[in-house]
């Protein structure tokens, strides 16, 4: 596997991850910390998304 695939795929598991912590934190009042939280995991997947986009320096 080369790098843009690897940081692709952590990329989409963090939106993966984000998705489920709010439906989770949504739904369960014991679990609600999930909800105020789910957007811990965004960052991480903008900065998978722009490593695996960026292309090679030449020189």
């Amino acid at each position: 596997m080369n790098k843009k695939v690897v940081f692709g795929v952590i990329g989409v598991l963090a939106l993966i991850a984000s998705a489920v912590m709010y439906k989770v934190g949504r739904s369960s009042s014991h679990l609600s910390e999930l909800k105020d939280f789910w957007w811990y995991p965004l960052p991480l997947a903008v900065i998978c998304f722009l490593v695996a986009g960026s292309k090679k320096k030449e020189g």
